[in-house]
């Protein structure tokens, strides 16, 4: 059998006969699948509890506070007779925010006044405090332009001139590339992304310190055993990259052809960054401890949490050389944007360069190892 077949067969056999290997391999990415996108399925937060504090009891407080439930981003849940209750039920985390509205409220408005209700979220949850804001805010708007042009009505004005002049520009909101603006939608494609890095590496990387001896060039063995990777996760990638955004309700607007030429050098760069660290570590149980702890920079580094604009330019240099980063930005392109290849080709060239690159220094790495171990290598 020629070391190039020799090599394939002992990479498969090392990644799926080993128990530990294949359940990080094959059962991590399975939990990874089914537990990961459960919080961001319902796209949105809505309905935040929110605690109503009436002061006024009027007419106008009352229909504030009706527009402010309707909304589906807040949910007037509690009412409460003082700020102190209210206070109370925030810090019992039965509720998040505090719609307070004054005394006079109404009064103020019919004597054409200025009315400040006044809004308290919880900020140490900035996703609610946000949902909170923008809940309240809407109505809030809304109603005093609604009021504005019935002020200018009763004065003479036309209805068409007086909701010309409270509202001279009307805003039309279109979210591109994710119709339903939500987290699963932004969130979710780079999260699998990072899960077939985390666990492709650590898989890989423990295979790598398991590995015995084994025959021929280190070019036909590394050749081998890239192989090995891709029969496996031609697999996988489309359970990850195609059937899990189907299933999760995730755009796909770019075919599967774009998206497996995507897979093909992400897999190879991965792969190969796994041996390298498994020839810098070499014990199992470190390498293990080093993947770990490197998962958190690489969440950092891909872009999506931190955005690229923040990211100081030495660290975004790194990010570069992490085959997850371009493999996010391609991914997102294809599947939200629609990109095709020729649209993508930076980042293919992007993938191809790191998966070259690692390969080349694997290949050093191996070729020197093989050396001093005094094997003799094939002319």
């Amino acid at each position: 059998m020629s070391p190039l077949a020799t090599a394939f067969r002992a990479e498969l056999a090392a990644v799926l006969g080993d128990k530990q290997v294949r359940m990080i391999v094959l059962l991590a990415l399975i939990l990874y699948a089914v537990i990961y996108p459960l919080p961001y399925r319902a796209e949105l937060l809505r309905d935040v509890p929110v605690v109503l504090v009436d002061q006024d009891g009027s007419t106008a407080s009352a229909d504030l506070a009706r527009r402010v439930d309707a909304s589906e981003a807040v949910a007037l849940t509690h009412r409460a007779p003082d700020m102190a209750e209210a206070t109370r039920l925030v810090h019992e985390r039965r509720a998040y925010g505090v719609m307070l509205i004054p005394d006079g409220f109404e009064r103020a408005l019919l004597r054409g006044d200025q009315s400040p209700v006044a809004l308290y979220a919880d900020a140490s949850y900035f996703l609610m405090y946000q949902r909170v804001m923008q809940g309240a805010a809407v109505p809030l708007r809304q109603m005093g332009a609604e009021i504005e042009a019935g002020r200018l009505i009763a004065q003479g004005t036309p209805r068409a001139v007086a909701t010309a002049q409270v509202s001279p520009a009307v805003q039309v909101e279109v979210p591109l590339f994710n119709p339903a603006a939500g987290y699963a939608t932004y969130v979710l494609p780079a999260a699998f992304v990072l899960i077939l890095q985390q666990t492709m590496m650590m898989g890989l990387a423990l295979a790598a310190t398991r590995r015995g001896p084994l025959p021929g060039h280190p070019v036909w063995r590394l050749m081998g055993r890239a192989g090995a990777w891709l029969a496996i996760w031609a697999g996988l990638l489309p359970i990850y990259l195609i059937v899990l955004p189907v299933l999760y309700g995730l755009p796909i607007l770019g075919g599967p052809g774009a998206l497996m030429m995507l897979g093909l050098p992400f897999v190879l760069a991965a792969g190969f960054l796994a041996q390298l660290v498994a020839a810098l570590f070499r014990c199992g149980e470190v390498v293990q401890v080093v993947l770990l702890a490197l998962g958190l920079p690489f969440f950092f580094l891909s872009g999506f949490a931190w955005p690229v604009e923040a990211i100081p330019a030495h660290l975004n240099a790194v990010a570069q050389l992490i085959p997850s980063t371009p493999a996010i930005d391609g991914l997102v392109r294809v599947t939200q944007m629609g990109a095709t290849l020729p649209q993508i080709a930076p980042v293919l060239w992007h993938l191809w360069a790191l998966a070259g690159g690692l390969g080349l220094t694997v290949l050093a790495v191996e070729t020197r190892r093989t050396a001093r171990q005094g094997h003799r290598l094939p002319t």
